[in-house]
């Protein structure tokens, strides 16, 4: 148990933080949390961390530098983990048999960090830091799961967001591509958090299901319209016609003229 009160820190390193009985604020660049009870966070480095606690909780904490831990797991890389990028309000909330799987794990590796160092100590360490990195994907696919009417929620205004799109910018001199960035913004959650709800929801990630609207957007503007390949590329947002040509050729295997032709000649 503690109380921990600072200002502002910049971390070099990954943060994994449990905490329990907290009344205070987790801050994280400008998203702030206020209370929690059972939650698992994470920090990505170069992040802004604040923590101001009013009382005495209790919980740990893991500082890993990503070399180190790519040293020892070549297999998968520490960045890949998408819930590092997540907001603190986009937290893990812990049921209890999965708070008592984490506290055994760091309770193991604690053990093994304060004996006497071999050349066993890190990976074995490391390997603890490691099966908690992979039970909190699980973790997080349980949550979407029993969260399923808010995230089915967000994965409709989603979708509502994306079909409309264009339509909403038909006025507009500039089109800009939509991204997963822009719905995420919208939503108000991290583009790495939208993306992992829809794919959790759907199979597919946020991005592959925005360049399947745009190749299907593409398809109805070359078979109805006389526009160029040009034209519906900047209509589409793209700035430059060959990034919307190898976009369309790579979901469709034709290129822009060629699906055009195919469909005219029918």
């Amino acid at each position: 148990s503690k109380l921990i009160k600072n200002e502002p820190i910049i971390f070099d390193f990954y943060k994994i933080s449990f905490v329990r009985n907290f009344n205070g604020y987790i801050q994280i660049d400008n998203t702030k949390f206020d209370g929690a009870n059972g939650i698992l966070y994470f920090v990505e480095p170069k992040q802004v961390y604040t923590c101001n606690s009013a009382n005495p909780w209790k919980g740990f904490e893991i500082l890993i530098h990503h070399d180190i831990y790519e040293k020892h797991f070549s297999y998968k890389k520490i960045n890949t983990y998408d819930f590092f990028s997540y907001e603190v309000n986009e937290s893990l909330l812990l049921n209890k048999e999965e708070e008592n799987m984490v506290n055994q794990l760091m309770e193991m590796a604690w053990q093994e960090f304060h004996k006497k160092r071999d050349g066993f100590s890190i990976p074995i360490i490391l390997s603890y830091v490691s099966t908690l990195l992979n039970l909190s994907e699980r973790f997080y696919a349980r949550q979407f799961d029993t969260r399923k009417k808010l995230y089915n929620q967000m994965s409709n205004k989603f979708f509502e967001l994306l079909k409309t799109y264009y339509l909403e910018h038909t006025e507009a001199k500039i089109v800009q591509q939509p991204t997963v960035q822009c719905f995420a913004d919208k939503l108000a959650v991290t583009p790495n958090y939208l993306s992992d709800t829809i794919k959790h929801h759907t199979g597919k990630s946020a991005l592959t299901i925005i360049h399947n609207f745009i190749i299907e957007e593409a398809k109805n503007k070359l078979k109805n319209t006389n526009l160029t390949v040009s034209e519906i590329s900047y209509q589409l947002g793209f700035e430059y016609p060959n990034y919307f040509s190898r976009l369309f050729k790579r979901k469709t295997e034709l290129s822009p003229t060629e699906y055009r032709k195919s469909v005219k000649s029918i």
